[in-house]
């Protein structure tokens, strides 16, 4: 996706409407809030692609203290027309932009996919360094290949994570799990029934466009689906499979 310049077009274009990006957003504060009450605290969203996050946190956070970075030029280049601060910087180098200990809290959704598994941990060693003690790590991952479909090409997922992963990802010596949820969870067959259609477009034609699931429904679909999320997001607890995996890690002092 990151020399896929319409594909940031489209995403910068719903990203503040569509229920996907605005339950994630939600996710994203409701559990920085939960750990930190002060307004003050500096958070970086590693891999902030065309900045919705950072909008959003712009209503509860200083923006003095929100800074965002993406490896691609098209994100970067709507980042600043919004007068967002992000840098182009690819996530592997976050290290040089930011000094040991000084950061509460480090986000980085939908990034990890397109690494290796040794880079996926030399960025985690990085969020460490980088982290206050308790300060949190807040990633969101693409879950279980039976959710696969042309949308993982379009935007390049290289690999969907399971709740194993994480054990194998994470270092106990450095970061308490605090959260591992799959979600949506109510929407999982509709996603479900959707990819493995796009699965079989493939193989009945190879020429099939190639073009992501980023798309804003209708108003009134579009805030079912949202309620729906959002309250499975709030009173479910447990959710046994979706098609994202949100993981909330804490520095141990």
């Amino acid at each position: 996706m990151i020399d896929r310049r319409e594909e940031y077009i489209r995403m910068a274009a719903v990203e503040e409407e569509l229920w996907w990006y605005k339950s994630l957003h939600a996710l994203v504060y409701q559990t920085i809030s939960k750990h930190f009450t002060e307004k003050t605290i500096k958070i970086v969203d590693a891999g902030c692609g065309t900045g919705g996050l950072m909008k959003y946190l712009q209503r509860y956070y200083h923006n003095n203290n929100l800074q965002g970075l993406d490896i691609s030029p098209y994100a970067v280049e709507i980042c600043h027309k919004s007068q967002l601060n992000v840098i182009l910087e690819d996530i592997r180098n976050i290290s040089n932009h930011f000094l040991p200990n000084t950061v509460d809290v480090i986000v980085s959704n939908d990034t990890f996919y397109f690494l290796s598994e040794a880079e996926r941990k030399a960025i985690l060693n990085d969020f460490y360094g980088l982290l206050r003690p308790n300060g949190l790590a807040i990633i969101n991952l693409p879950a279980l290949s039976v959710f696969s479909g042309i949308h993982d090409i379009s935007v390049g997922i290289n690999h969907r994570f399971s709740s194993r992963d994480i054990s194998q990802m994470v270092d106990p010596t450095q970061f308490k799990l605090i959260k591992a949820s799959y979600w949506p969870f109510l929407l999982s067959p509709i996603i479900l029934l959707t990819r493995c259609l796009q699965r079989f477009k493939l193989r009945m034609n190879k020429n099939t466009r190639i073009i992501s699931d980023i798309n804003l429904p209708p108003k009134g679909i579009n805030q079912l689906l949202l309620k729906l999320t959002q309250t499975e997001n709030t009173y479910m607890n447990y959710k046994p499979f979706g098609s994202s995996l949100f993981l909330v890690i804490k520095r141990i002092n």
